[in-house]
């Protein structure tokens, strides 16, 4: 007798349930996308247990007859694929037609629908792929509701490797919560044990439900952004650079309406960024891509949730593009955080760090050299006088100036403070308009903005005021963004010289970073980086960049070749890797404590309002902290 035999039809329909239903998210996900598919405007999502007791999914959509119903768990039975050519151009977000059948097969489920049409609905039952019976007739409002039970009841197998019920509940969650981002124009209600936990009002406004994930205070703040070609459209929402995040796990990406993760967009829309982001900090975005369906594939993967496009450069650049757009437009000063009521901070806008922090030093402690210096004389002094005297200072001892942020929450924690918090707002009955507080308007920066210095703090940092408003700089992050801001101009300018080393230097790399250099060395030279082999996998530095003039330019050939793989996959590959020789160059800016005199200042100052992106160094973190006038007022009890 052969060995190979086919496999009882109960056993391969759960081996492929393994592919579409991991865990209860993914059983939900599915349903929800059923729902929406099926034209719903409103759909509840009820959980016990985490989802693995019992997901129950109720919709107000189209509903099924009878017919229907006895073949909808059937494997490969589907409404929305006809022919092979459907497939290039899809629409909905199902039509594999494998959902049900995989859920059935590793779970007791009941299936009751009923057109709008109908007067009565019918209902079936179906555990481990087994039929109960026959369609029953069953009272019910028009729509469809899918009752899943003891998910992976007959394959403890997989039940053994599902998370905590915290986690899984959290997961099961974030679905219903991703699928009202992607449609706000539908109602979503997520119930965990009884208790309404998630809500979105369904009025088609992408920061109401903004709102209901992440709270007024929150989507008060986000940015939106719009860009447009021929064959892409953008729409949503950014957050600011200091509402992002310690994981991309709030970066939400929609394609045609559909959920999907694609590292490929993540990064452009990291680079639509550029230095205005910490590093190991990932952006907040909530992004809706339209597009022709045939310029995407969509099914490439059993969730689903991976698509391949036929143009991805293009399309990473429209993104790119609409992200700077949108912050390039903002005015990005972060304001500090005030104690108040017994210093307790406040928390009803995104911070960046705590200006008047308390101090561990001693009362009558001595205030170390560097301190706070006044100026005397606010004469006015010609802005290329300013110029000629301020150029790039020595010594201090680099310390820079590291704020604290605040920490996201992990998976557990949330579905922690989701069991202890009460309803959202919208549950609550408060209304979501979505719209910013007064204090939160993403106001632009004046046309003639210019900061006045008023004197040094601690070594490090400068006071200022514009007129309106006070500033405290960091003096560091501040010089760093005028270099970086001059040299790249000079880069694109195709002006900047190149610098022939009188004494070729050697550079040994390693087989694997000489890969790397390889395919770049043209465009290096171009810029003004002239490497030759020398055999094997070492080269001769012959000249380097003129902004590298007077710094370790092996150290710096060095790092600049660390990150050249991962200029290799951006959209604009001649930007990244100018831009990361203009970053090597910025290492000359002033340090901490060294002392400016007047006309120091005045030029810096002057130069930064001059900038196109003043708010942020290199590196992403904050150049300035603004406090206005108004929170002045506000902590002198001048205005309640």
């Amino acid at each position: 007798m052969g060995r190979i035999q086919v496999m009882p039809e109960a056993l391969a329909n759960q081996i492929a349930a393994g592919e579409v239903v991991e865990r209860p998210a993914s059983c939900v996900k599915e349903l929800v996308e059923n729902s929406l598919d099926a034209g719903a405007r409103s759909v509840r999502v009820e959980l016990e247990e985490g989802g693995i007791r019992r997901i129950r999914v109720q919709d107000d959509g189209s509903g099924m007859d009878e017919q229907d119903l006895t073949l909808a768990f059937a494997r490969h039975a589907t409404s929305k694929i006809r022919s092979a050519r459907d497939l290039f151009r899809i629409a909905t977000l199902g039509f594999r037609g494998e959902a049900l059948a995989s859920i059935a097969a590793v779970a007791r489920v009941t299936l009751a629908s009923r057109p709008a049409d109908r007067e009565t609905g019918y209902e079936v039952a179906v555990a481990g792929s087994e039929p109960a019976g026959p369609p029953v007739p069953v009272g019910m409002p028009p729509g469809t509701v899918m009752d899943v039970q003891d998910l992976f009841y007959n394959t403890p197998a997989r039940l053994k490797y599902l998370r905590s019920v915290a986690t899984e509940r959290a997961r099961c969650v974030e679905a219903v919560q991703r699928a009202a981002l992607g449609r706000p124009d539908v109602r979503f209600r997520a119930e965990v044990d009884g208790r309404t936990v998630f809500q979105s009002p369904g009025s088609g406004d992408l920061l109401a439900v903004i709102a209901a994930l992440y709270g007024a205070g929150e989507a008060g703040h986000v940015l939106p952004v719009h860009g447009e070609t021929a064959d892409y459209q953008v729409r949503g929402y950014i957050g600011r650079p200091v509402q992002a995040k310690a994981t991309r796990a709030h970066g939400h990406l929609f394609i045609n309406g559909r959920p999907i993760r694609n590292l490929s967009v993540h990064q452009a829309v990291v680079a639509g960024y550029r230095d205005r982001l910490m590093v190991n900090r990932h952006p907040m975005y909530v992004l809706h891509l339209t597009m022709d369906p045939a310029l995407v594939d969509v099914n490439i993967h059993p969730h689903k949730s991976e698509v391949r496009f036929s143009e991805e450069r293009d399309l990473m650049r429209v993104v790119e593009e609409a992200v700077r757009a949108a912050l390039d437009e903002a005015f990005l000063a972060p304001s500090p955080r005030l104690p108040r009521d017994g210093g307790t901070p406040r928390t009803d806008r995104p911070m960046q760090g705590q200006l008047f922090a308390p101090t561990s030093a001693p009362r009558g402690a001595v205030e170390p050299s560097g301190g706070p210096q006044a100026v005397g004389s606010r004469a006015p002094v010609a802005r290329e006088t300013r110029d000629a005297l301020y150029q790039v200072a020595p010594g201090g001892d680099g310390r820079d100036c590291a704020l604290p942020v605040r920490r996201s929450l992990s998976l557990e924690e949330t579905a922690a403070a989701a069991e202890m918090a009460p309803a959202n707002a919208a549950v609550a009955g408060q209304p979501l308009t979505g719209e910013p507080s007064a204090e939160a308007v993403s106001e632009r920066r004046p046309d003639t903005w210019q900061l006045r210095p008023i004197g040094q703090a601690l070594g490090m940092y400068v006071i200022a005021d514009d007129g309106v408003d006070l500033y405290v700089i960091d003096q560091h992050a501040a010089h760093e963004r005028v270099l970086y801001e001059r040299f790249s101009q000079r880069m694109a300018s195709e002006d900047g010289l190149r610098v022939e080393l009188l004494t070729p230097l050697p550079v040994h790399l390693t087989p694997s970073e000489a890969a790397v250099l390889e395919p770049h060395r043209p465009l290096l030279a171009e810029m003004g980086l002239e490497l030759e082999p020398f055999g094997g996998s070492d080269y001769v530095l012959r000249a380097i960049p003129d902004v590298w003039d007077g710094l370790d330019a092996l150290t710096l050939v060095q790092e600049l070749i660390a990150g050249l793989s991962e200029d290799g996959r951006q959209a604009d590959v001649k930007r990244a890797i100018r831009d990361r020789i203009v970053m090597r160059a910025c290492k000359a800016a002033i340090k901490a404590n060294h002392r400016l005199s007047d006309l120091e200042m005045h030029a810096l100052c002057d130069a930064l309002a001059a900038l196109d992106d003043p708010f942020h160094c290199p590196h992403g973190r904050p150049v300035f902290l603004r406090l206005t006038s108004r929170q002045l007022e506000k902590e002198f009890r001048r205005i309640v």
